[in-house]
């Protein structure tokens, strides 16, 4: 992927996960998971100079601006200590900005439009 490409990429990506985020929690509420599957998203934390976007699996939605989730990564800039693989989040839908289905082997079944973009270095518009 050339440079210049990787915004447009980025923003492309992040635009396809949150149009398609509504039928994704609607899956997720619904119990309309493959059996034994999760639903994992990816989330938006401003750290001083950018932004990481680690990713956790849902383990509640009550509310369509808020979800509950365990992170599965470490935060990476030090200002992140409280984002800790297997650590419990609360986390706005206005933070997400990926999400994908797995199955029961981990296996991506859909979603997870920014798997091939690098850790972005600026906030996506």
């Amino acid at each position: 992927m050339v440079a210049s490409n990787v915004p447009m990429a980025r923003d492309q990506a992040v635009f396809a996960a949150r149009s398609r985020l509504a039928g994704a929690r609607r899956r997720f509420v619904g119990h309309d998971l493959p059996p034994l599957g999760s639903l994992i998203v990816r989330h938006q934390v401003t750290v001083p100079d950018g932004v990481e976007w680690p990713w956790a699996r849902v383990s509640s939605w009550p509310h369509p601006a808020l979800l509950r989730g365990r992170s599965l990564t470490d935060g990476t800039h030090p200002s992140l200590a409280h984002i800790r693989m297997g650590l419990p989040l609360r986390i706005h839908s206005d933070d997400l900005v990926d999400w994908a289905i797995i199955d029961a082997r981990g296996e991506i079944v859909t979603g997870a439009w920014t798997r091939r973009l690098r850790a972005p270095a600026a906030s996506p518009t």
